[in-house]
């Protein structure tokens, strides 16, 4: 692996959803604080760090498959703890959107789609542990 790098990030929030948030993540007795910001954070922003610094086609094509997968698992997360119907485990670009735009859009089949997020093991040992 390459050098490691000090993050450090403060957040005073004010709204009260963010506050909520915040509450959980501090106090969450299963996950590591950090473990549950860089599942979010891979998820979206990971294809577009490797982007910027890979030229390797397969590397990006591979990342991006992870991604979206894990994109797709949170989505029917999201879904099944709010007791929505409707699934969203079905990633498509809007009409009208350019080819890099993504959309979630609901799966009116109502099945599953992928493993619910909780089955899948995340750690903070770096790309190599999130592929």
């Amino acid at each position: 692996m390459g050098e490691q790098i000090d993050f450090r990030w403060r957040y005073q929030p004010r709204k009260e959803t963010d506050i909520k948030l915040m509450e959980y993540i501090q106090s969450n007795p299963i996950r590591a604080k950090s473990e549950i910001i860089l599942v979010a954070i891979r998820s979206f922003w990971l294809p577009h760090a490797i982007t910027t610094n890979s030229g390797d086609n397969k590397q990006i094509q591979s990342i991006a498959r992870s991604s979206i997968q894990v994109l797709k698992r949170q989505a029917q997360e999201i879904g099944e703890l709010a007791g929505l119907e409707e699934s969203y485990g079905i990633f498509t670009t809007h009409p009208g959107a350019n080819k890099q735009t993504l959309g979630i859009l609901p799966n009116i089949s109502g099945k599953l789609v992928g493993d619910r997020l909780e089955n899948c093991v995340y750690d903070d040992g770096g790309l190599s542990n999130f592929l």
